[in-house]
C-alpha cells in the first residue's frame, strides 16, 4: 500500500518569484525544469520554508544563500535590518507598502497553508522602564507615529510566532521557540547546488552511523566505483570534529583514501544518498542532482532514488537543465512501474512573463516526450 505523500499538491503565492503558482499534483519523485530564472531553486526553497513551518533559522539560510543581506541577523539600523526580509516577497517591495502575505502549502487546504505576513509594531516601556515591542492590530497601525515591521508566522488559522525584525533571529532562538512549533517541522534536508559542507555531512552520518541505513549510502558509492567500495566512514580534521571528511576503503588497498579523491561524481553521490537515507519520512530538496555527475551513471542514481524514497516514505524534489537527466529520470521511473515520478516543468507566461505556471509530465506522458525528443526544459 502507497504511503501518504507531505504533498499532494503545492500552491506558492507572493514567493520570490511566484506570484501565483499552483502544482495541482505532485509524485513522490519530482523532477523540476525551466529556463534560467524561472524559479525552480525558489520552489525548492518555498518547499524548504514550509517543511521548517517559516523557521527563522531556515529564512535566514535562504537569504544568505542569495547574498541578500551580509548583516542578517547581525545588530544593524532598524530600517535596513526592518527591510532585508522583502526579498522574500515577490516584487521585493518595502515592508513600508502594503504588502500581501506569503502562502505556500497544498491547494485548496487553507488549515495545512503556511503564512508569512507583515504586521508591525509599537514601542512601549514597561514598569521597570524596560522597553518592549508591541504587535498592532492593523486598525492601530495609522495611531502609532512610528512602527516597527515584523513577520507573523501562522499555519493555517494558527499562529506560530509574531517577531519583531530589529531582534536578531539568534536572540530569539536563545529564548526559545514555542514548543508547538518544533512539533509541526517536517523532516527534510536541503542539497544545495554546490553541495553540502562539512558539518552537515558530518551531522547527516552521526544520524545513521552504524545503523542498516549505511547500506544505501555504499550502495550509491558502487554506481561509479562497482564493488571496490568496501566501507566509509568520516574521520575529523585537525581544524575541528564538527567538519570530519569521508574515507573509503577500496578492495585491494590496505589504507583508507579521502572520498574527493575518487572525484566529485563519488562525493555527489555520497551526499544524495546519505540526504536521502535523513529525510525519511519528509522531503529531500536537491538542486541542480545531476552537477558533477557524467550522464552515463545517471540512470543508476535515479533508480537509487526511486527504491530508498519509496521504502522510507521520502517525497523527492529536484531540479536539472540537462536533457540527459530528464531522460534518465523517465527511465527510472518507467522501470520503477509504481506510478510516482513526475517532472515539473516551470514556464513564464508569454504575455504575463511574471507569471509562472507548472506543465505537468506523468510517467507516461514522459515516455513520450524523451522518445520524441520534445524539449520540455
Amino acid at each position: 500500500m502507497a504511503q501518504p505523500l507531505v504533498l499532494e499538491s503545492l500552491e506558492i503565492r507572493r514567493f520570490r518569484a511566484f506570484h501565483n503558482l499552483r502544482v495541482e499534483r505532485l509524485g513522490r519523485v519530482n523532477l523540476v525544469v525551466g529556463k534560467n530564472n524561472v524559479g525552480k531553486t525558489c520552489l525548492l526553497e518555498a518547499l524548504s520554508l514550509y517543511a521548517s513551518r517559516g523557521s527563522l533559522i531556515t529564512m535566514r539560510g535562504l537569504l544568505e544563500s542569495r547574498d541578500e543581506t551580509g548583516r542578517f541577523p547581525l545588530r544593524s539600523d532598524r530600517e535596513t535590518k526592518g527591510q532585508l526580509v522583502k526579498y522574500l516577497f515577490h516584487g521585493r517591495r518595502d515592508l513600508g507598502e502594503q504588502v500581501k502575505p506569503i502562502q505556500i502549502g497544498p491547494c485548496d487546504s487553507k488549515d495545512r497553508v503556511l503564512f508569512i505576513d507583515v504586521i508591525w509594531f509599537r514601542e512601549q516601556l514597561d514598569r521597570q522602564g524596560r522597553r518592549q515591542l508591541l504587535a498592532l492590530s492593523p486598525d492601530e497601525r495609522d495611531e502609532v507615529e512610528i512602527l516597527f515591521p515584523g513577520l507573523c508566522i501562522r499555519l493555517g488559522s494558527q499562529q506560530l510566532l509574531n517577531y519583531p525584525l530589529e531582534i536578531d533571529i539568534s536572540e530569539i532562538t536563545r529564548l526559545g521557540l514555542p514548543k508547538k512549533f518544533k512539533e509541526m517541522e517536517i523532516q527534510q534536508v536541503f542539497i544545495p547546488a554546490n553541495g553540502l559542507d562539512k558539518e552537515q555531512v558530518t551531522l547527516l552520518w552521526d544520524q545513521i552511523a552504524l545503523t542498516d541505513l549505511e547500506q544505501d549510502v555504499l550502495a550509491s558509492l558502487h554506481i561509479i566505483a562497482l564493488q571496490r567500495v568496501e566501507r566509509v566512514n568520516l574521520i575529523g580534521s585537525r581544524e575541528s570534529d564538527r567538519e570530519r571528511i569521508p574515507i573509503v576503503k577500496l578492495t585491494g588497498m590496505t589504507a583508507p583514501l579521502p572520498l574527493r579523491s575518487l572525484g566529485e561524481g563519488m562525493n555527489r553521490l555520497f551526499q544524495i544518498a546519505l540526504a536521502l537515507v535523513n529525510a525519511r519520512g519528509g522531503i529531500l530538496l536537491i538542486d541542480e542532482i545531476d552537477s558533477g555527475l557524467h550522464y552515463s551513471v545517471q540512470p543508476d542514481l535515479w533508480r537509487l532514488v526511486f527504491q530508498v524514497a519509496h521504502r522510507l516514505n521520502v517525497q523527492v524534489f529536484a531540479t536539472t537543465h540537462s536533457w540527459d537527466c530528464v531522460a534518465a529520470f523517465q527511465q527510472a521511473a518507467q522501470e520503477d512501474g509504481q506510478g510516482e515520478g513526475l517532472l515539473i516543468s516551470l514556464r513564464s507566461k508569454r504575455d504575463e512573463p511574471d507569471h509562472v505556471v507548472a506543465i505537468l509530465f506523468d510517467e507516461r506522458e514522459l515516455a513520450t516526450v524523451t522518445r520524441e525528443n520534445i524539449e520540455v526544459r
